[in-house]
């Protein structure tokens, strides 16, 4: 029962996790650092809690807990890319390597949204330079590909 009752709260704790990420990307694409820094610094302590959780059930730690972990790395990198924010690393977040890396992955896309807002813009040498971040993080996860078991999963991304 009590497992039953974790994976409950979890997969709630889970979505208001994407939740606060999502608004954290938001916010960064729209500029407005205080309240994106503030939504951020409330994702990583939902993320505490449920790295609390999943210290005592660590099989519970799959579905919406893994896209929740992804999500967090995702905003970390969008923080960073837009404000300058040290990049919290997978020990910082306390996120599993594998969460971590397909969330760098799926910054990717943030990054190309950037590229083109900065390009509208006609802020060309800032587009090229998170043009050549982009680059360089597909070539990185371009060689974890292979063994396909070290991130499952990660060439889709």
């Amino acid at each position: 029962m009590e497992r039953f009752d974790n994976r409950e709260k979890l997969l709630l704790m889970s979505r208001e996790l994407i939740r606060y990420c999502g608004e954290t990307v938001s916010l960064s694409h729209r500029g407005e650092k205080e309240r994106a820094l503030k939504r951020y610094q409330d994702a990583i302590k939902k993320s505490k809690e449920i790295e609390q959780v999943v210290s005592n059930f660590p099989e519970l730690l799959y579905g919406d807990v893994g896209t929740a972990f992804q999500e967090l790395a995702e905003a970390s990198v969008v923080i960073s890319m837009y404000f300058g924010e040290k990049l919290n690393l997978a020990s910082d977040l306390g996120v599993p390597d594998t969460y971590y890396i397909t969330g760098i992955a799926d910054s990717v896309g943030e990054m190309r949204r950037r590229v083109l807002e900065l390009l509208k813009e006609g802020k060309n040498q800032e587009a090229e330079k998170t043009y050549r971040i982009m680059e360089d993080i597909y070539q990185t996860l371009w060689n974890l590909e292979y063994p396909k078991s070290v991130v499952p999963g990660l060439r889709q991304k």
